[in-house]
């Protein structure tokens, strides 16, 4: 049934169908208000723990920001390593409130913070200051009615040098009032108190009125869990009263902060005396806090925008507002000119239908992914990992591919295309898992995936080797389209997405050792043929290893030329998988070589035996190895040598026997033809936040049917990224061929007998527009055939608006 379905509504249509929806949906739901579409009155209104036991917070279609002590800093408009005159936080309240103080001071001193609880400072006002200088960070003052002298004077903004106007105020009361209510007047005097706090900020918010504070907020009436309450506190904090104090605060004109009450309510077992929560529970909640305080000082304005909670995204540059008019206006104009007035001389110079429309399609999903990742119409979603759902998602793809097991190969051959497409397919959904999971914190994960990457890397040092070997072609036309095609996208979405080419780290790093690969062949070619291949594949290593190890790549140029790439980051990349393509060259090499001989000698079978024997047990002994290491960077130390086991390992038994070799996975082979896609455009229609999000397109609660929508989105538009990428390569490949004579002039039909026309109408009528003569000059003398002098023009383009525009 699902296959007949599948049949009759093919993957693009139903994608383009959700997305409609979906946009739709999100449209519905948009608000031209900054305080809502930012989510900044979601985060604060309420959320759900997406990982209760690793105290993940996750507010309404939003991601946090984990503040540390520079980034509170900066929120306080308090240079690094200033003087005393800063400005602080200002807690008033009860002990509960008194432990939102402990969590914020723990971000500025965790030492002091630390002595301060030790010294059992309980019914009396605290402060912190900033580390080594006198100027106060964060002071406590302990009013559990809100009826002290001092509260008064906060809340009239009557402030003086002994009592400095804060940027942040935190308020809250409410268990006193309950445990004492001969005292403080009970429910009643705490209405009282919350209706003098409600009369008091609306007098501030006058033009003519004195600021309370910069931002205002106060914390509800703390969930108890009646459970774990002393007997005397059981007797006295009524659950249903609190429900009715907080019910009395969300209907009031009060800044609450109502997501600590859904904090609290949903993990009961965070407090230990039924009334005060954990130190590791208070630390998520006062960062819940700094983000609707702080998020706007402290979010750079420039991508990647990894928290977007409380953040205004900024508008496009113009770099994007002309690229949206190309795609949506000039594209179609040209299509719609071509098809009414097809002999028309200017569209000599314009690109063929089929291409405009690849290039439609190429430029309408860049927008679209710039419509998911840089704008707050669609949700987003923090990344945590889950065990169970990582294993769930690899068993499923498992299950699916194995499926799809068929006979793809009729030739048998070793490492064959539908192989290697299969290998990179299952790859690819491998590595979108332990994206989504955020699985780069688990070393038992991580240093697999690490592997995956060295795979692909194998793939290419084998690939291009027995190419450049077999056909003896080391020209500039056949490199110049390999890297145009690994590299249309990455570049698109660097200039679309404002990010940095280096980001999306594959293409770069394919790039550059497509571009070794090529040069260590070409380089001498003619000893590709004898054993002195084998010195030109050593010098190669020990070269570019030279290079990358004494920081020789070409970034102090790049940068002159207004071009910032991370050194650190570049040297990273490559040197982790320094040794794989020469691995995968030299596996190419013994295959074109001696792969015939090897199978004609008599001892054969045996070799092939003790080779199997080998890699079944390479694999685990790499698994031992992996799994042994004290962390992740200390397995990176070991990985450009380590790499090849597991490699090696797999080619060996996934190509044991015939009956491997003929067969594959066409699921995953599917997955293999788009895999470059896949695996760029995750960044930002699969994923959000350059990765460090979740797309939402569904619903942000339905975690499931969300992923199985976005997924189903996300392969169909990398499924047109790739066909039309392969179109705008073979365009920008083409050569400028010169027009036939006979298109330049065109002469018109004698009449018999007619009047002698004037010269000056035929030169009209027979010349061609400037722009088309110029057109045709350029073809003529096929200037733009040359492919270095197209590299030239390319690059000097690329830089020029990376300089322009960003």
């Amino acid at each position: 049934m699902l296959g007949s379905l599948t049949d009759r509504v093919p993957l693009t249509t139903a994608a383009l169908t959700v997305l409609a929806l979906s946009a739709l949906y999100a449209l519905a739901r948009f608000s031209p208000s900054s305080r809502i579409h930012n989510h900044c009155q979601a985060l604060q209104a309420g959320g759900w723990w997406a990982d209760a036991a690793a105290l993940v917070w996750q507010p309404q279609g939003c991601t946090l920001k984990q503040y540390k002590y520079a980034d509170v800093a900066r929120c306080l408009q308090r240079p690094l390593g200033a003087g005393a005159n800063g400005s602080y936080a200002l807690f008033v309240g009860d002990s509960t409130v008194r432990n939102k103080f402990y969590a914020w001071a723990r971000l500025i001193d965790p030492d002091l913070a630390a002595q301060s609880e030790e010294d059992g400072k309980v019914h009396a006002d605290i402060s912190v200051r900033w580390p080594g200088e006198p100027g106060v960070a964060a002071m406590f003052h302990w009013d559990p009615f809100l009826s002290s002298n001092t509260t008064a004077q906060v809340l009239r903004g009557a402030y003086n040098e002994t009592l400095p106007q804060p940027r942040v105020l935190l308020m809250g009361a409410g268990t006193w009032f309950l445990r004492r209510p001969a005292e403080s007047g009970g429910t009643v005097g705490w209405r009282r108190a919350i209706d003098t706090a409600v009369q008091r900020l609306a007098a501030s918010r006058r033009p003519d009125a004195r600021a309370i504070a910069d931002h205002v907020y106060l914390s509800p009436v703390t969930h108890v869990v009646p459970d774990k309450l002393t007997p005397e506190r059981r007797a006295v904090l009524d659950p249903e009263a609190i429900h009715w104090m907080n019910a009395y605060l969300q209907a009031a004109d009060l800044p609450v902060l109502s997501s600590w009450s859904d904090m609290e309510r949903t993990r009961p077992d965070a407090t230990l005396d039924g009334l005060h929560y954990s130190r590791a529970f208070e630390d998520v909640a006062i960062n819940v806090l700094l983000n609707r305080v702080c998020n706007r000082d402290t979010i750079s304005p420039r991508p990647p925008f990894r928290t977007t909670c409380c953040f205004e995204y900024p508008p496009p540059v113009r770099f994007v507002t002309a690229y949206a008019a190309l795609t949506l206006l000039l594209i179609p104009a040209l299509l719609y000119v071509r098809a009414r007035r097809p002999t028309l001389a200017l569209l000599r110079v314009v690109p063929g239908a089929d291409t405009l429309r690849q290039l439609g399609v190429f430029g309408a999903i860049l927008l679209l992914m710039y419509v998911c990742d840089r704008t707050p119409l669609f949700e987003k979603l923090q990344k945590h990992f889950v065990g169970w759902v990582f294993a769930a998602l690899s068993l499923a793809s498992l299950a699916a591919g194995a499926a799809t097991w068929q006979h793809a190969d009729k030739t048998g051959a070793f490492l064959g295309r539908a192989q290697t497409d299969e290998w990179k397919g299952w790859m690819q959904l491998v590595i979108l898992a332990y994206h989504l999971m955020n699985a780069s914190g688990v070393a038992a994960i991580y240093n697999p995936v690490r592997v995956l990457v060295a795979m692909y890397l194998y793939m290419t040092g084998y690939g291009h080797c027995c190419y450049f070997y077999s056909k003896r072609d080391y020209g500039l036309r056949r490199l110049t389209a390999v890297l145009l095609r690994t590299n249309v996208l990455a570049v698109g979405l660097a200039y679309v997405m404002g990010t940095s080419y280096m980001d999306y780290y594959f293409a770069p790093l394919s790039s550059i050792w497509v571009l070794i690969v090529w040069l260590t062949m070409r380089i001498a070619p003619a000893a590709n043929y004898t054993r002195l291949v084998w010195a030109k594949l050593a010098a190669s290593a020990c070269v570019f290893s030279a290079v990358n190890r004494w920081h020789l790549w070409p970034f102090a140029l790049l940068e002159r030329l207004g071009v910032s790439w991370s050194e650190r980051e570049w040297e990273f990349r490559f040197g982790t998988d320094i040794f794989i393509v020469y691995v995968g060259m030299a596996t190419a090499l013994l295959v074109l070589q001696h792969g015939q001989q090897l199978q004609a000698h008599p001892r054969w079978p045996q070799l092939r035996r003790w080779a199997i024997l080998a890699a079944a047990l390479g694999l685990p002994l790499y698994f031992y190895f992996e799994l042994t290491r004290e962390s992740k960077f200390e397995y990176n130390k070991w990985h450009p040598y380590i790499a090849p086991v597991p490699v090696l390992s797999f080619v060996v038994l996934r190509n044991a026997t015939e009956y491997l070799r003929s067969h594959s996975s066409s699921m995953f082979r599917s997955a293999g033809l788009i895999s470059l896609e896949l695996f760029i455009a995750q960044f930002h229609l699969f994923l959000a936040a350059d990765t460090k999000a979740v797309l939402v397109l569904v619903d942000s609660r339905l975690w499931f049917v969300n992923l199985f929508f976005t997924t189903m989105v996300f392969v169909a538009m990398c499924r047109l990224l790739g066909s039309a990428s392969g179109a705008i390569t073979a365009w920008l490949m083409a050569p400028v061929s010169p027009e036939p004579e006979s298109a330049d002039v065109i002469p018109m039909a004698e009449l018999p007998h007619a009047p002698e026309r004037p010269r000056a109408l035929d030169r009209l009528a027979a010349d061609p527009s400037l722009p088309a003569r110029i057109a045709q000059g350029l073809a003529r003398a096929r200037i733009l055939d040359n492919l270095a002098l197209r590299w030239a023009l390319g690059l000097a383009l690329l830089i020029a608006l990376n300089n322009h525009y960003y």
